[in-house]
């Protein structure tokens, strides 16, 4: 039922979204501002650009709570008769804060109403901060270097960055980070159109209990909403003619109200918002150092004569291997990354009563963009692989409030609660750009026509009694004597090879192209075959860069908040529940036709000695033919649907050719039972992926396909399969559909939080309850996967024995062979192992006696998974306890702290397909864990605030989290039927340190936030892949924590405004003028901005030997893991800007003025264009050589290549690898124009 809703409004609202869920809140008193008398009943109304969304009145005591409100800038306005209503402007709201605000009203004796105008100053010391972090506003946004939610982290102490980039938040992984669009974490692309972003709210520590599914920091944008004046802004910016990277951008924003209140503020009861960004890129890929690639000669030179003859008389060498430094460019920016994307959002505000709100949006973002490739940079980026994104949002939210009058006595007060659907599709495509999703044009090259004879031995037989000596016996029909070939252009560059081929052993078929063998042998390409690389450095041009994929992912979430203040606690609840429902297909086309060439004519390769036929000349009998032989079980169905698509017998003995496939016609030969060849045509469709059997892609393991919620044709499943139909599901033909259901994992959460102050201190305290469901089958037991004996069911074995006493009766039994056991030799529990004595050992291999570890299964002869291996998942459900408080000593000081308690869900490698376990015996690949269970952390701060002066204050935070339970590659070490590797829940690891900032408000005109970071982030895995270096060199799951590869030491985040204001306040450089005129403010409404964001080198292991992708061998440590370090690194963008203000239209007696700004801006990212080291080589500690073109070692194998002076300047080309190097300076010039 609430799937069925939630799709139906999935369809409806099918923009996407960015929903105000989260809450702030007003509070203070109203007072005399002479007398200090409390102001009781007085009018507070809350605005947001004209809008009204919020408002109360004061109690007997002139006390005030305005909530929920929507985060951001808001104004307030105080009314009261007999006093000057008073407007204070630009009040900001934080996300899940409480705003303090006494309000101050002058009396007057004046009926005339005259309002006071005053701008809000942020207070440096917030009773409510018991949470750490940052909040920044979108003025201030506006006038950084970078704006974005992601670069505005990076400003904050404690958030590393290493190269503009937000990545990790307190020494955790970066994925440990949520982001949050207005209160609701999002899947997929999280980018905000930049004139969208109304705050950016970064949360370190002290995370409220409504949010959840993370174990670091939260990163929440909230995001414009209607106002009540119609405005509107384009923005238009350019790097053109300013740096080589080709950066375009088009944004823009348009606001204001359907439908005005008739009410003297013309208040917006029906508003809209909505903004988009169009960006163009050239350059997806920036490097201070360019790239190495081939001149456009040597390029076109390799691509039209890709072989050259060996000399040998045989076989063929790559001219790319022949290349010398001489052919080779430098270019400043990379070829073919272009991208472009389009970034929308909007909103519509129905404001039904004043104290309710219907809110529906959406979001939509698409992104193109050619993968940048480092292997095809040389000579092959012109197949770089496209990637198309779309990502939307759609909700629709509806909320109440309960105020109540200020004169009640009630302890009950401020009730409200929100209901909210939404719903995000993101999905995706990859591919070439040439083929796309045309699966079969990806390996194809070309028509080869492969000529037959059948060939014959001496012997003897017997036909119908009678007895044949000494005479020719067809032993085959298939003997190849030559093959033709026929380019065609749909891989031009991979039929060039065979081209070349051809023309250098044209006219000699003899051992170079009488069979398809001998082809590929000499160096030529047939259909399925990929160039070789250059050396194994670079792609040869024409390779195929990737397959074809896609992907479609559907998140439905319901969510349910509520707040109450009951006398001083103010609390907060709600339940959240949410399913995900993930997609994707994925195919490795270019090898399909070696695929097709092995499952055609398989079942007729014997011939049919039952069925001689005897040929005579001149009645004398000298030939003995065989037909072939029809072998109805050993055909594949791709041969019998390709047969019926020919209009062949399904059951026939013609020979087909797949490599003869014309693709300009749709025409394909064959050879019938007789040997003679022949010509059929398909139909335009017929050469479709339906062709093969889903057991056929899958190829026993090896293979050519892989999906999940779509079946192995491409279609999306529009009902889920069960986990059992992969193994049962069949056709009416009796084939196997092998269906796989999409991946559905549901999370569902639920939290109270209670706001309430004890004497001076305010504390807020939360529980917060998740519980995740992967929704999927899992493993009984992990390390064997067919049914086995346990020690309660002992009996069941063939012999007799006593268990230790320690020993449990869930202990699996192990025994000395499977297939005949006469003893046990040990016990396991889970992954704890025992020897037959009940000791516990480390090492399981102890219990091969000569047969393999060897559990007790109950069916001996099992080889395959059965539907009995398998269990649900397990709903992991955890408790996660948050308390922070902050103590104001002063109205100058205040200490908080905090302790959390953080979980979030596995975020890769949890989902496993059937197919995996099915094909478990024949794949040797890494495979992703089921039964993965959520990452935890502790979290632990104290803090200090301290006001410096009347506009700026330091704060100090000492700060500790464990990591625990963290996702890490694991070896199933005596694992039956094998061992193997996945994932596990083994990674723990902790973070220490301590952040200095120093605040200081606008004073003249400076504007500064800095912070220093000390910082210990040591743990026993960086990522899933950590540990997949130490099962390489035989230490599996070894456990030991080292700094971390974002260490950062010392830390600084810096932003600095510096700006001149104009008018009276102006302080900048000025000419005056003669005759009475205003004299030249030359810096008027001028300013820059820059950030500093770096700190001491990062974490690199050194090694004692050299290494290279073409020597390969394992690193022999140098020091301790990750005991080397990197150069320091700082990175410094600016932003300088001029405001021009004009009228559009002058105030007139019942109409307000209109007034429109223009921003004319340089943006300039790296300033100093510093060329940062970001990664080096192990040995050398440099990142432009890795030492092994000059190691002593390695001369006899460089020395060995094919052409050594080619393979030194190709080499030391590849190793000097831009991502070793931070971005290069950018420069852009911007124009924005708002009114």
């Amino acid at each position: 039922m609430i799937r069925n809703l939630l799709l139906t409004i999935g369809f409806i609202l099918f923009t996407g979204v960015m929903l105000h869920a989260q809450q702030a809140a007003l509070q203070g008193k109203v007072v005399d501002q002479d007398t200090k008398e409390p102001i009781p009943f007085a009018n507070i109304v809350v605005e947001n650009k004209g809008s009204q969304v919020g408002g109360t009145s004061s109690d007997f005591d002139g006390n005030y709570v305005i909530k929920p409100l929507p985060p951001g800038k808001v104004d307030v306005k105080a009314t009261f008769v007999g006093y000057k209503t008073k407007l204070i402007q630009g009040v900001t709201l934080g996300a899940d804060r409480i705003r303090f605000l006494d309000i101050e009203l002058e009396a007057t004796a004046e009926t005339l109403e005259t309002v006071e105008v005053v701008d809000y100053k942020v207070p440096l010391i917030d009773k409510d901060q018991t949470a750490s972090g940052a909040t920044v506003t979108a003025e201030e946004i506006a006038k950084m270097p970078q704006r974005n939610a992601n670069a505005v982290a990076t400003t904050v102490g404690g958030v590393f960055s290493q190269d503009g980039e937000r990545g990790s938040v307190r020494g955790a992984r970066t994925d440990a980070t949520a982001t949050f669009i207005d209160g609701i974490r999002v899947i997929g692309n999280s980018s905000v159109p930049q004139s969208a972003i109304e705050q950016v709210d970064v949360i370190l520590g002290g995370v409220p209990a409504r949010y959840g599914d993370a174990t670091s920091g939260i990163i929440n944008v909230t995001t414009k909403g209607p106002a009540r004046q119609f405005g509107a802004g384009i923005e238009l910016e350019t790097s053109q003619f300013l740096d080589p990277f080709g950066y375009n951008r088009v944004g823009f924003n348009i606001m204001g109200p359907l439908i005005k209140g008739k009410n003297k503020n013309n208040t917006s009861l029906l508003g809209f918002f909505l903004a988009g960004d169009i960006d163009f890129q050239q350059d997806g890929s920036p490097s201070p150092i360019g790239y190495g690639t081939t001149t456009e000669d040597a390029l076109s030179s390799i691509e039209q004569n890709p072989l050259r003859p060996s000399g040998t008389g045989t076989g063929t060498y790559l001219n790319g291997e022949f290349l010398r430094s001489d052919d080779l460019r430098n270019v400043k920016a990379s070829l073919n990354t272009n991208r472009q994307s389009y970034n929308f959002i909007g909103n519509i505000n129905i404001r039904t009563t004043e104290t309710i709100n219907l809110t529906i949006g959406g979001s939509y973002f698409y992104n193109h963009r050619n993968l940048y490739n480092y292997a095809a940079t040389l000579a092959n980026y012109d197949k770089n692989t496209i990637q198309d994104n779309t990502n939307y949002r759609g909700y629709i939210k509806f909320s109440q409030r309960f105020p109540g009058s200020s004169e009640s006595t009630s302890a009950f007060r401020n009730f409200f609660y929100a209901i909210q659907f939404d719903y995000t599709k993101d999905k995706g495509e990859f591919g070439d750009p040439y083929h796309w999703d045309n699966i079969f044009e990806y390996g194809y090259i070309g028509k080869f026509t492969s000529y037959k004879t059948p060939t014959f031995e001496l012997g003897s037989d017997t036909v119908n009694g009678v007895y044949y000596d000494n005479i020719w016996l067809l032993n085959s029909w298939n003997y190849d004597t030559l093959v033709t070939w026929d380019p065609r252009n749909t891989n031009p560059l991979v039929a060039e090879y065979t081209n070349n081929y051809y023309t250098v052993y044209g006219g000699f078929p003899e051992g170079h192209y009488e069979n398809l063998d001998q082809i590929m042998l000499g160096g030529g390409l047939v259909n399925g075959s990929t160039p070789q690389a250059i050396y194994s450095l670079y792609q040869s041009p024409g390779t195929n860069q990737s397959g074809y994929g896609k992907f479609d992912n559907d998140q439905y979430n319901i969510r349910v908040d509520a707040s109450l203040d009951i006398k001083n606690h103010a609390i907060k609840l709600g339940f959240q529940y949410e399913q995900r429902v993930n997609s994707f297909v994925n195919y490795a086309p270019t090898g399909l036709w070696n695929l097709m060439r092995g499952l055609t004519n398989f079942h007729i390769m014997e011939l049919d000695l039952d069925n001689p036929e005897v040929i005579s000349y001149d009645g004398h009998v000298d030939t003995i033919l065989y037909p072939r032989r029809y072998d109805a079980n050993s055909q594949m169905i791709f041969d019998r649907n390709l047969r019926i698509a020919m209009g062949l017998p399904e059951d026939g003995l013609d020979y087909i050719e797949t490599d003869s496939y014309d693709i300009s016609n749709n025409t394909i030969e064959y050879y019938d039972k007789n040997g003679i060849l022949h010509t059929s045509t398909l139909n335009t469709d017929d050469l479709s992926i339906s062709l093969f059997s889903p057991d056929e892609l899958w190829n026993n393991g090896s293979s050519y396909i892989n999906y999940s919620g779509f079946d192995y044709t491409g279609e999306r499943l529009k009902e889920q399969p069960s986990f059992s139909d992969f193994f049962t599901a069949t056709d009416d033909d009796g084939m196997f559909t092998r269906p796989i259901g999409a991946f559905r994992p549901i999370y569902m959460a639920g939290y109270i939080q209670d706001q309430f102050a004890f004497k001076d201190l305010i504390f807020n305290i939360g529980v917060r309850v998740d519980r995740y469901d992967a929704n999927q089958q899992v493993l009984v037991d992990p390390f064997v996967l067919y049914p086995r004996y346990t020690v309660s069911e002992k009996d069941a074995l063939p012999f007799e024995f006593t268990t230790p006493e320690n020993i449990g009766g869930d202990y699996v039994i192990y025994v000395d062979q499977v297939d005949n056991p006469t003893e046990v030799v040990g016990y396991r529990n889970d992954y704890i192992w025992y020897n037959a004595e009940g000791i516990e050992i480390q090492d399981p291999n102890v219990l091969d006696v000569g047969y393999g570890i060897s559990p007790a299964l109950v069916n001996p002869e099992q080889d395959r998974v059965s539907l009995e291996s398998f269990k649900d998942y397990d709903p992991q459900i955890n408790v996660m306890p948050r308390i922070s408080f902050s103590f104001p000593i002063s109205d100058e000081a205040l200490f908080f702290a905090h302790y959390d308690v953080l979980t979030q869900r596995p975020t890769s490698n949890s989902y496993t397909s059937p197919a995996t376990w099915y094909y478990f015996n024949f794949t040797g690949n890494q495979i992703n864990n089921p039964n993965l269970e959520p990452t935890k952390t502790i979290d632990y701060e104290l803090g200090f605030t301290q006001r410096v002066t009347q506009s700026s204050s330091v704060t100090f935070t000492a700060f500790y989290r464990e990591m625990r339970n963290m996702l890490q590659t694991y070896r199933f070490n005596g694992a039956y039927p094998k061992d193997y590797t996945s994932y596990n829940n083994i990674d723990f690891g902790t973070v220490n340190g301590i952040t200095a900032e120093y605040d200081l408000r606008r004073t003249q005109n400076l504007r500064l936030r800095a912070a220093y970071t000390l910082q210990f982030a040591d743990a026993t895995g960086s990522s899933t892949a950590t540990a997949a270096s130490l099962i390489a060199a035989g230490l599996p799951n070894l456990r030991s924590t080292y700094p971390m590869p974002w260490d950062r030491r010392h830390q600084f985040n810096i932003v600095m405004d510096y700006r001149w204001s104009s008018g009276k306040n102006y302080n900048g450089p000025r000419t005056e003028r003669k005759n009475g005129k205003a004299p030249i403010d030359w810096l008027s409404n001028t300013g820059f901005n820059f950030t500093l964001i770096g700190g001491s080198g990062t974490p690199y292991t050194a090694s004692r030997n050299v290494t290279s992708p073409i020597s390969g061998g394992t690193n022999l440590l140098k020091g301790t893991y990750s005991g080397s370090r990197l150069p320091w690194q700082f990175r410094f963008d600016i932003r300088i800007d001029k405001d021009i203000y004009f009228d559009l239209r002058k105030p007139r007696e019942g109409k307000e003025g209109r007034q429109a700004y223009l921003n004319v801006y340089f943006q300039i990212l790296n300033l100093l264009n510093t060329k940062n080291v970001i990664n080096v080589y192990p040995y050398t500690g440099n990142p432009d050589d890795d030492g092994y073109l000059s190691a002593p070692e390695w001369q006899r194998q460089i020395n060995n290549q094919l052409d050594p002076q080619s393979f030194r300047d190709l080499y030391s080309v590849f190793v000097d690898n831009p991502g070793n190097y931070s971005m290069p300076r950018q420069i852009r010039f911007g124009l924005m124009f708002n009114f």
